[in-house]
């Protein structure tokens, strides 16, 4: 914005009839004003920065599909980053699940109950054999099978008993 200036050098050189007309007559004023190079100044740097406006409005408006596009792309993959996190949390408590059946104390638990149901089956092939319901052949090959299955599931047991007390007591120190 050009300066104000303290004087008008083009009314000085007008007279005093002029001067008061100019006051009295508000065209005559404007018109005067008109003509003052800092008005024309302040109007040429209007129009310019109303053109220069306008064509970054333009611009932007030329813009605007591809940031519309990029937009969403982003969303679409926000969509995708979400459905991802979802499967890996799923992916994740699954992995945990796994991991805790696969545990030591679990394994020995499921040996336990394994083996106290083989001790179970051959408990009750031998009172079928006792209430003769059994041949002996057939009793003692089914007998055998399962009381090895028994004792074979236990000494696993009571071997995992020992490797996790050797565990606990490692990582205790």
């Amino acid at each position: 914005m050009p300066d104000v200036p303290d004087e008008f050098p083009e009314l000085s050189e007008l007279s005093v009839s002029q001067l008061t007309d100019m006051n009295e007559q508000e065209e005559i004023l404007l018109e005067q004003f008109l003509t003052l190079p800092q008005l024309k100044q302040i109007i040429t740097d209007k129009d310019n920065l109303v053109k220069s406006i306008e064509e970054l409005a333009r611009k932007n408006l030329l813009l605007e599909p591809s940031l519309e596009a990029k937009r969403q792309t982003v969303l679409d993959k926000y969509e995708l980053l979400t459905q991802m996190k979802s499967t890996f949390e799923k992916k994740m408590q699954r992995q945990h699940e796994l991991s805790e059946s696969c545990s030591a104390s679990a394994l020995q638990a499921r040996l336990k109950v394994a083996a106290h149901e083989a001790e179970e089956e051959s408990d009750n092939i031998a009172e079928d054999f006792l209430e003769g319901k059994t041949e002996i052949d057939d009793f003692l090959s089914s007998f055998m099978e399962k009381r090895t299955v028994c004792h074979c599931r236990r000494a696993k047991e009571e071997k995992l008993q020992q490797v996790i007390a050797m565990h606990s007591q490692f990582h205790a120190s």
